[in-house]
């Protein structure tokens, strides 16, 4: 009696560790998001990463409008619009730490703290298999 054809199994590519160099290119791609949705990115973003998390944390990250309304006392209006804005590109976010993983992005939060200009981008992986 003859055997069914076997098809092989394509190797999935483990996952990439989350070093130095990862990190570096997902800091490069968050800033590269925002410069090219706000036209303007971080002057410096610096990103870690703890076992399935990774957070990037972005400096001087307000656009001249969003100083502007800072600088009136209407923090408010810029969260609301950035919130809007991360709502509108997180499959954009998620894609990009994703490609650069190799692992699923679980979770997508971010915030923004308009007084200093700061921002972060927090990411939770799927664990490895």
């Amino acid at each position: 009696m003859e055997r069914p054809a076997v098809e092989p199994v394509a190797a999935v590519p483990p996952p990439t560790a989350i070093d130095g160099a990862v990190r570096s290119a997902v800091s490069q791609a968050v800033v590269r998001i925002h410069a090219e949705r706000y036209g303007k990115g971080a002057t410096q973003a610096k990103t870690y990463a703890w076992d399935n998390v990774i957070v990037t944390v972005l400096a001087d990250v307000l656009t001249t409008a969003e100083r502007t309304l800072v600088d009136v006392s209407r923090e408010d209006a810029v969260r609301d619009v950035r919130q809007v804005f991360q709502h509108t590109m997180e499959d954009t976010f998620r894609r990009a730490v994703e490609e650069i993983t190799g692992r699923k992005v679980r979770a997508f939060m971010s915030q923004i703290d308009p007084p200093s200009g700061y921002g972060v981008e927090v990411f939770i992986l799927e664990r490895p298999s």
